[in-house]
């Protein structure tokens, strides 16, 4: 099966966890505006025309994939959908696709919630490392960077909700842990 087969699959499987298991979460109470979710569409549409209006430079190779890439791509790839589906596990009814705060909202630090205060991002970060590294090309580099412009964006939103939410919980779990790569960030 090639790269590109086994990378789409990972995602499919996701993708089909991620909507069969967005059933049943807890009621919204509070929902920030959702107009940082059109940004963030119009900005990923914008890159990906970007992507076919200069192909020459965004299909360019960094380095030339080789089947270790394709194996290391494979396993980042899987590695990180696996820590985003347990996380998303983890916070069970509590989850929303957007910064919300829902009926009897608890602050989940239990799981990978123990290693980063926002583990689904970093398992999505991961995979979509992990889907550029066996290709080896310039729009991967874009791709990462946009993903990781997002979440950090989202992320801040999700914190100031929190630290509203839990005023003496969440500044000691963010003392304690850090926001996406353990001991680190």
């Amino acid at each position: 099966m090639s790269y590109r087969v086994v990378i789409a699959l990972l995602w499919l499987i996701a993708v089909a966890y991620w909507v069969i298991s967005a059933r049943g979460n807890k009621p919204t109470v509070y929902r920030v505006n959702p107009v940082w979710r059109t940004l963030a569409g119009v900005g990923i549409v914008g890159l990906f025309v970007l992507f076919d209006a200069f192909p020459e430079y965004f299909h360019h190779h960094v380095y030339v994939p080789t089947q270790a890439c394709s194996a290391a791509g494979i396993t980042l790839c899987a590695s990180g959908l696996a820590l985003a589906i347990w996380a998303r596990h983890t916070l069970g009814r509590n989850w929303s696709g957007t910064p919300t705060i829902k009926e009897g909202h608890e602050l989940v630090e239990n799981g990978p919630y123990r290693l980063v205060r926002h583990p689904i991002y970093t398992g999505i970060l991961l995979a979509v490392a992990g889907t550029g590294a066996g290709s080896g090309q310039v729009k991967h580099l874009f791709i990462f960077g946009a993903a990781l412009a997002l979440l950090w964006a989202k992320l801040k939103i999700e914190e100031s909700l929190m630290l509203r939410q839990f005023p003496q919980a969440y500044p000691a779990y963010m003392r304690r842990t850090k926001a996406l790569i353990p001991f680190v960030v």
